[in-house]
C-alpha cells in the first residue's frame, strides 16, 4: 500500500482523487490510499501523526504559498513530492522541480497514470517525463563560470545513473578522481546556495543546468 497525502485547494479535486484511488485499489497490485486530504501544506503537516509515502501537491494554492517553499517543507518532513497540477505556469513548475519534487503529473492525464507515477515516486524514482525536462531552466552561466570541463562531464555521467566506477571508466580516470570531482561540484553548488548533497540533488542540478536531458539519457 502507498499512503498519499493530497494538497489541493479545490475540494472537488481532493474528493475526486480519493474516490478514484479507492476505485483503482480494488484491482491494483499495490493500492494507493489517500490517507489525508488538505487545502494547504500547513494543514497537511498539522494533521497529527499521519505518515505519507508520497504527497501529491498542487502548485497554485489559495493561501498564496510558493511551490518552492511547499516542496522544501514537505521534503524536510521526509515526504517525496509529486506535482499534481494543471501545469500551465512554467515558472511554478520550474520552482517545484528545482526545489526537489520527483516529477509532474498533469490533472488532464488519466488518473490511473497519476496513481502509477505515485507508486514510482514511493519507490524512490524520479519521473523522467517531458515536464521535468522542459520546465526547469538551465543556469548555463553558472556551469560555464564555475564547473570545469571535467567536472561538467562527471556530473553529466553521474546524473545519468552511472556509478563512480562506471563514470571513471568512461572518463578514463580513477574512481578517486571522480570522487574528488563530485566533492568539488557539491562545494560549488553549495556556495551558490543550490544544495547538491545527495545524488538526487545532483541529478536535479544537472537537468537545471542543461548537462543532462532525462528523456534522452546516454548510450
Amino acid at each position: 500500500m502507498v499512503r498519499v497525502g493530497v494538497v489541493d485547494d479545490h475540494e472537488a479535486v481532493r474528493i475526486g482523487f480519493a474516490a478514484a484511488a479507492s476505485l483503482d485499489a480494488k484491482t491494483a497490485e499495490v493500492p494507493v490510499v489517500a490517507v489525508r486530504l488538505a487545502d494547504t501544506v500547513n494543514s497537511l503537516l498539522s494533521g497529527g501523526n499521519t505518515v505519507f509515502d508520497v504527497v501529491a501537491l498542487d502548485m497554485s494554492l489559495a493561501d498564496g504559498s510558493r511551490p518552492r517553499e511547499n516542496v522544501r517543507r514537505l521534503l524536510a518532513a521526509g515526504y517525496p513530492v509529486l506535482v499534481f497540477s494543471v501545469g500551465d505556469r512554467q515558472e511554478d513548475l520550474r520552482e517545484a522541480l528545482a526545489a526537489g519534487a520527483s516529477g509532474v503529473s498533469r490533472k488532464s492525464e488519466n488518473i490511473r497514470q497519476t496513481l502509477e507515477l505515485i507508486r514510482q515516486v514511493a519507490c524512490g524514482k524520479t519521473i523522467d517525463n517531458q515536464e521535468l525536462a522542459a520546465a526547469i531552466d538551465g543556469d548555463r552561466e553558472f556551469v560555464a563560470a564555475q564547473l570545469s570541463d571535467r567536472e561538467q562531464e562527471t556530473l553529466r555521467l553521474y546524473a545519468a545513473g552511472f556509478t563512480r566506477s562506471q563514470t571513471a571508466s568512461r572518463m578514463n580516470v580513477t574512481a578517486n578522481t571522480v570522487g574528488t570531482n563530485i566533492r568539488r561540484i557539491r562545494e560549488k553548488y553549495a556556495a551558490a546556495n543550490r544544495p547538491a548533497t545527495s545524488k538526487l540533488e545532483l541529478y536535479h542540478r544537472a537537468v537545471e543546468d542543461g548537462l543532462y536531458t532525462p528523456q534522452n539519457g546516454l548510450d
